[in-house]
């Protein structure tokens, strides 16, 4: 599969099972009934939208355009490597790329969390049998995509492993 970002917002939906946070349990989304064919149509058009939000104004991009500004000056000026790798190294500490890269998509996932949940989609946890399953099938494979939508269209399944809204942002995963 490309990498695009539409590609990968769908991936969200269809993959399920890497955790943005290594302690966090896999989740995926699923509506009870949903058929295999809206299952991926609704991927698509959630992606999307999660793919071409705006995140012009957040906090995150914002620190990359200003990271990418101070570079740009730096680079007109005569530095010598000492004073370059300094430069580098301070703006590395005030931009830490990782954080601001997990708050960008983050802003990406939160849109396309709406989207699903407008469509009746409901976040559920995989339990570890599921996971180990989804783990020995390799991501964008059909073999893949028709066993999570198994879970994601099982009421029983979602009845019972569903995640409960939570104040914070949600636990993400599905790749």
């Amino acid at each position: 599969m490309p990498s695009t970002p539409t590609s990968l917002a769908v991936l969200m939906l269809l993959g399920g099972a890497t955790s943005a946070l290594a302690s966090a349990p896999p989740t995926s989304w699923g509506r009870s009934g949903v058929s295999l064919a809206q299952y991926r149509t609704d991927a698509v058009e959630c992606g999307r939208l999660g793919a071409n939000a705006d995140i012009a104004g957040e906090p995150a991009t914002k620190a990359f355009v200003a990271a990418e500004r101070f570079a740009e000056r730096n680079l007109t000026m005569q530095l010598s490597d000492t004073e370059l790798a300094q430069e580098q190294s301070l703006m590395a500490r005030r931009l830490s790329p990782a954080k601001r890269l997990a708050e960008v998509q983050g802003a990406m996932l939160t849109a396309t969390e709406r989207c699903l949940t407008r469509l009746g989609y409901r976040q559920f946890t995989l339990t570890r049998d599921q996971s180990r399953k989804l783990g020995r099938l390799r991501v964008g494979t059909p073999e893949r995509h028709a066993y999570l939508h198994a879970l994601a269209s099982d009421p029983a399944v979602l009845d019972a492993q569903s995640v409960r809204p939570a104040a914070g942002p949600a636990t993400r995963s599905d790749r």
